[in-house]
This record gives C-alpha cells, structure tokens and sequence, in this order.
C-alpha cells in the first residue's frame, strides 16, 4: 500500500492553474531539498521571471526571500543573483521581511563566462532557482504562452550548467523553469505541457508545486521540521511582501496585470496556504 503524502506535499499538490502538475509532482522532494540545505554553508539563489521589458512577476521574489531568510537563520551565508527588472521586486521582498538585500545582476557578457566567474568568486555550495526560466532544448527561453521572454531574462541558467560542487535545486510550476529536465518530455507531454516551452536544464532537487512560491514555502516547512525552528513566515508577511513586490513594479504572471495575485490566485488563498503550512508542517 502506497504511503499517504505528507501534509506539506498534499498542500503543494494543489494545482490553481489547472496545469496538469500531479502529472510530474514529486513526492517527498520538498524534504529532501530540506535536507540537502540543512547544513548550507553558503547558498546562491536566483529567481525571477520577466514577461516583458517592465514586466517581472510575483511569483518567485516572495519564496526567494522567505527561503533565503531561513537558511541565513540556519547559518547560511546567502545571496541573490537576478535581472534589473527582478532586482527591484526581490528588493522589495527581502526589506519587507527586514532582511538584508545582498544582490547582484547577472552580466550581461556570454552566458558561461559569467557563471565561472561568479561561482569562482562566491564559491556556492548550494545553487537554488525559484520560478526562474531555463532554455528550451532550442535554446530558447519562454513564457507558458510559448512567447521569447529571453530579452528581458538572462542567461543565469549557466550557473546551473557549468560544472561546479554546488548541490542544486530548483523550484517550478509549469515546465518551462530551471530544473525541468529532471522531468521527462513524455511525462511533460502528458501534463498538457507544450514541448517547445520545456526546460532542459537539470538539477539535483526539483520541487513541484501548484505556485512555485509555494515550493520554496514547503522547503522552508519542511526545514522548520527539521530543526524545530519557526523559520516560516506569516500570514501578515505574505501580504505584505507581495503588496511591496507589486508596488516594485511586479505584475501577476497569468493576468499581467499590476495587482497584488500571483498566478491568478488572490492575496487570501496565498495567505492562507502560509498559515496552513504554519499548521500542518509539525505533522508527518
């Protein structure tokens, strides 16, 4: 008899966009990148994905920053890497939970080039993407609507596919993120999942989930268990990092409208799955 799914998987099985995710859900993947990050010594994370020149989403910067808060709880030296476009946003969600901006822009010089120089440089033990486009096995990278958004995102996929020490992990929702060549194109296909849009890039964690900042919540939920430390946020802290990401500029990434939704789902439903993780996550 198949086990029953833990209650933070059953919370990130939820699946608002209707996007076909229990088709290539992974069970047991937000404890185990738990317990790949419990001991981090030093985390690089990225996340960020722009559908326009003005246009970075909201999801993505909230769990970015919640995550990198808890492992810097935990130890972690931890920092940002982005686009301008997401750098504002990001801001704006790291300063709302009170914590400390340490950003850097991805250059703007050749793709690997730029990732051996930063990997040289921090020296990353741990490399972690949340909702942050990966290439499409053409190269190409691309919204769920199968548009180019590769002008307004950079190729910061190259950290992952250089060869480094770094443990990865990578947190999506729709096939077309950082992580998703875990994933098998058949399976995708059978979600509903347009293959032009598939990323081929890999990691060593992929976490699925129904938003993808609900992922790096469930990471984060699962590393509270661990360490019986509350390093999850609030109700009130989700509201108010996703009100100051719309106020930096972001926009809803299903409607494209400046309102304080990610992926078409209201400030409520989001607030409420924070406090039922907060509920549920001492549970097993």
């Amino acid at each position: 008899m198949r086990r029953a799914l833990d209650p933070i998987d059953q919370l990130l099985l939820l699946d608002p966009g209707g996007r076909g995710i229990d088709r290539f859900f992974r069970r047991g993947a937000a404890l185990a990148a738990a317990r790949a990050l419990r001991r981090a010594r030093r985390v690089l994370i990225t996340t960020g994905f722009a559908l326009g020149p003005d246009m970075p989403e909201t999801d993505g910067p909230p769990g970015a920053a919640v995550l990198g808060r808890a492992l810097r709880r935990l130890g972690a030296r931890v920092r940002y890497v982005t686009d301008p476009v997401i750098a504002r946003p990001l801001e704006a969600a790291l300063t709302a939970l009170g914590e400390p901006a340490a950003i850097e822009l991805f250059p703007e010089a050749e793709a690997e080039v730029a990732a051996r120089e930063i990997l040289g440089r921090i020296a990353p033990t741990h490399l972690v993407a949340i909702e942050r486009p990966g290439r499409a096995g053409d190269g190409v990278y691309r919204s769920a609507r199968g548009e180019p958004v590769g002008a307004w995102n950079r190729a910061i996929d190259g950290l992952f596919l250089v060869r480094s020490r770094a443990t990865t992990i990578g947190v999506g929702d729709g096939g077309n993120e950082i992580g998703m060549g875990r994933v098998s194109r058949r399976t995708l296909a059978a979600a509903g999942i347009p293959l032009r849009i598939v990323s081929t890039v890999k990691v060593d964690h992929l976490v699925v989930a129904g938003v993808s900042n609900w992922g790096a919540y469930g990471i984060v939920a699962q590393l509270r268990r661990l360490s019986g430390l509350d390093l999850l946020h609030t109700a009130a802290d989700e509201r108010r990092m996703i009100e100051h990401c719309v106020g930096a500029g972001a926009v809803d990434g299903i409607t494209r409208r400046r309102e304080p939704t990610v992926d078409g789902v209201p400030l409520d439903a989001h607030a409420g799955i924070v406090e039922l993780m907060r509920t549920l996550g001492g549970r097993r």
